[in-house]
């Protein structure tokens, strides 16, 4: 609906360009989309020429018209011929183009949509000559503009679009009928004189509306304006008018957009307006803080009781983060879940939290939310009331405080240990995961409370808490039952029964040794120590006061032992942890005391011949002799001690290969080398195997290293580089334990592997089991087809080996050839003849 202004308008200019040739201009009107005709300029119309077969817009033949000049014009729908010849006649009589839509029979019976462009071509005595034009079909554009009426009709809305015409006059393109219910006025009174509108509009907002609409179309700009109007009843309504531009295929700039009614809204906010004063009494005179956030969370109203219950003024709460009122310790998340409100479908919110006031002090408060919509439906945000609960807050602390926490050391008493053991056993139902109960009593505690008083014994008791706490972890509890009694829950451990006793054991011996620090009470040093009782559970297996008396039980055993020290309620887990423990500690005295040894298990070919050694590692314990890899190994592995034995395998394996150089009978002798994940994946690990060989003088050529896929899983690429490292010294690789892991074959295929071992697992039952078999037989085709030789594991019968060679297995080793060795016997084996 604006008018727009002239200004600045332009129209788009042809530039000159050569003349076409007959041919390419034949090829030009043979590509036009539409029929391309000459006629007489004066009535009736007489066709002269036409492009193509068959007439466009009738689908008739061009022959046709060519015979009967005037037939195109009596096929023009009557409703539609006075029009187009008007149009045909003033653009003529004017000397200018002329477009005309009309409606044309076609020749199978229905009225199809025709545009017509054309011009007159004149004499240079200015003459008519003849017209030239061409006619398209807009059957389909006709009919899209009808569906998109519709679809305009339909809406609440009165949509269109406008431009200045030649004379700079504002005409509307288009308009749709719900205009006839806005303003009592036709879509068709209106397309023929769009000031109609204008007329109505209250004499106050017409300067403003016509200054805003010559300010927007100069500057290309949007447009919206809200103004009173006149209807054609005399009813004055509010309009809303917006408007966006666009530039029409002839370059001119146009306007579409649309005109809605907003009476209502308008007299809701005059409704608002009138009660805003009423509720701005209520507002500053309630005796509760009320505040508004919007929706980033930022005040933009505040009450005074609000500004009093934080000790600032109004002007110091508007625009501050509504967060910076909360206590620091629960600001980041405040803020994330106020967002996380405002942005949810949540309508209210009901909370307690810590508030922080501007001279640093604290107190509780309850905050009661609700979101604030303006009464055309916009979000504002959230409106909060907060009323300061300090007090309430500080009575039922000391409730629950003497209810469910000791006062003397203030951790939690039985009542509430019994509810947090009862929630770490449903917990342990759900996960399957084993927890720990650890009981602990102070040694000879009657003894120091009677000598140095009670007081000295209560400030024990608190430090013995404290160090507990330091002890566990931040989801653990530690609790006072009396006395000097304290019971530590472990939750969450391990899902092996093993492994979780470790875990609790671990903590327990924390516990000892924390404990067994001097504790400085009233200028005494004081000694400690404690007996811990520790009963492991899983889910429902036990109940609480099982689980009590358990860890009670094993408590007793430990004071029994000496004191000062912990046991476990099962005996037979007591002693595997024992067990593991002293190994652990022997370990580090194995290596001082150099008790290793390293033995060789030779590896065969077909033939019978031995080709290979592989170095395995045997503890020469002094108490229990030779002790195999499998009890000491996985130990080291946790502790990082496999670090220092795997340098000192490696470095004695390298020896011997430097001794067998000159052993006509060992020197072709190729020793294999297990390399453990730690060993490989050091940094320094290519390094250390330059330095060996060079310190040893071992040939790299008969060493290789056996790895397995757990190892080279961790990082392919990396793994892939230190092998090309070691493999350019002259090491070869070997693949141990293939097919019990996940190899990938993408990454296997670029490994620089000499080796591939099937594992003993598949080897073991090859004869009885027909999925054994069919493994080993994958890994061998699989092999070759990689170019790698292939050896068997823990071969131990002649019907295995059959078996393994048939299938095309060209090496093994096991107890059927021989068992490891020291390399003593060894070359005893092979002078004997393998």
């Amino acid at each position: 609906m604006p008018a727009h202004s002239a200004t600045d308008r332009t129209s788009p200019r042809a530039s000159a360009q050569p003349p076409l040739g007959p041919d390419a201009f034949a090829a030009l009107v043979a590509h036009i989309p539409g029929t391309v005709f000459r006629s007489e300029a004066t009535a009736p119309w007489h066709v002269r020429f036409m492009s193509g077969t068959h007439e466009v817009s009738t689908g008739r033949s061009v022959h046709e018209y060519l015979a009967d000049g005037e037939l195109y014009l009596t096929l023009i729908h009557p409703d539609d011929h006075p029009g187009f010849t008007q149009t045909f006649s003033q653009a003529l009589a004017e000397r200018r183009p002329y477009v005309a839509e009309y409606r044309v029979l076609h020749c199978d019976g229905s009225w199809h949509w025709a545009r017509q462009h054309a011009r007159g071509v004149y004499a240079e005595d200015a003459t008519i000559l003849f017209v030239d034009g061409v006619i398209f079909d807009i059957r389909a554009e006709r009919r899209e503009q009808e569906r998109v009426r519709k679809l305009a009709n339909a809406l609440p809305v009165a949509v269109y679009q406008s431009r200045l015409d030649e004379n700079d006059r504002p005409r509307m393109l288009y308009i749709s009928d719900a205009i006839e219910q806005l303003t009592g006025y036709s879509a068709q009174a209106v397309m023929a004189d769009l000031l109609i509108l204008f007329s109505r509009i209250h004499p106050k907002d017409l300067p403003g509306f016509v200054a805003a609409d010559a300010q927007a179309f100069h500057a290309r700009a949007e447009f919206a304006q809200e103004v009173r109007f006149f209807r054609a009843d005399g009813q004055q309504r509010w309009m809303s008018v917006k408007s966006s531009p666009y530039t029409t295929e002839d370059g001119e700039i146009a306007y579409q957009g649309f005109m809605e009614d907003i009476t209502e809204r308008k007299l809701a906010e005059e409704r608002v307006r009138a009660s805003e004063s009423f509720l701005q009494q209520i507002f500053d005179t309630s005796n509760v803080a009320i505040f508004l956030v919007n929706p980033q969370g930022i005040i933009t109203r505040a009450n005074r009781k609000m500004a009093q219950m934080f000790g600032c003024t109004i002007e110091q709460l508007t625009g501050a983060p509504y967060v910076s009122l909360v206590d620091p310790v629960e600001r980041q998340a405040g803020h994330r879940k106020m967002l996380a409100l405002l942005a949810s479908d949540i309508d209210s919110v009901n909370l307690e939290r810590l508030y922080l006031r501007h001279d640093g002090k604290t107190f509780w408060g309850n905050l009661t939310g609700k979101r604030f919509n303006g009464s055309d439906g916009t979000e504002y945000g959230l409106i909060g009331v907060i009323m300061d609960v300090s007090e309430r807050r500080r009575a039922e602390e000391e409730v629950r405080n003497l209810a469910f926490y000791d006062p003397l050391t203030n951790l939690p008493n039985r009542r509430l240990l019994l509810d947090h053991l009862q929630t770490c056993i449903d917990a342990s139902t759900r996960n399957g995961l084993y927890g720990a109960l650890i009981f602990i009593d102070l040694d000879n505690f009657k003894t120091l409370n009677d000598s140095l008083g009670h007081d000295v014994g209560d400030q024990l008791l608190r430090a013995v808490a404290g160090r507990l706490q330091s002890v566990v972890r931040k989801g653990d509890t530690v609790a006072r039952l009396g006395g000097d009694e304290f019971v530590v829950v472990l939750g969450s451990l391990d899902a092996s029964a093993l492994i979780a006793a470790r875990m609790a054991n671990g903590v327990g011996l924390k516990i000892i040794e924390q404990m067994n620090s001097p504790y400085e009470l009233q200028h005494n040093a004081v000694r400690s120590t404690p007996s811990l009782g520790i009963a492991l559970f899983r889910g429902n297996e036990s109940n609480i006061d099982e689980l009590l008396k358990h860890a009670d039980l094993a408590m007793y055993q430990a004071k029994t032992g000496g004191r000062n020290t912990l046991r476990f309620f099962d005996p037979e887990m007591q002693e595997r942890i024992n067990a593991r423990a002293l190994i652990e500690s022997e370990l580090y005295d194995a290596m001082e005391k150099r008790q290793f040894l390293v033995y060789l298990q030779p590896q065969v070919n077909i033939y019978g011949d031995c080709i290979g050694a592989e170095a395995l590692v045997r503890w020469n314990h002094p108490v229990k002799g030779i002790i195999s890899p499998t009890q000491f190994i996985a130990i080291s592995e946790e502790t990082g001690q496999i670090r220092a034995i795997g340098h000192w395998v490696l470095y004695e394996a390298m020896r011997l290969q430097r001794r067998w150089q000159a052993n006509i009978a060992t020197r072709d002798i190729v020793v294999a080398i297990n390399i453990s994940a730690r060993q490989f994946h050091l940094a320094s690990f290519v390094n250390e195997i330059e330095q060996l060989l060079e310190s040893t003088g071992a040939d790299p050529s008969r060493l290789q290293f056996e790895l397995t896929e757990s190892v080279l899983l961790n990082d392919a690429d990396v793994a892939i580089a230190k092998m090309l490292a070691m493999q350019a010294l002259g090491i070869g690789f070997a693949l141990d334990d293939f097919g019990t892991g996940y190899s990938s074959l993408a990454y296997l295929k670029r490994l620089p592997l000499r080796q591939m071992k099937i594992d003993q697992s598949f080897v073991r039952d090859i004869l009885s089991d027909p999925n054994d078999l069919a493994i080993c037989r994958s890994i061998i085709v699989l092999a070759a087809s990689l170019g790698l030789h292939v050896i068997a594991e823990r071969v131990e019968t002649r019907e295995q080996w059959e078996l393994l060679r048939a299938e095309g297995c060209e090496e093994a080793q096991g107890f059927l050839f021989a068992g490891p060795m020291p390399e003593d016997e060894f070359v005893r084996w092979l002078d004997v003849g393998a």
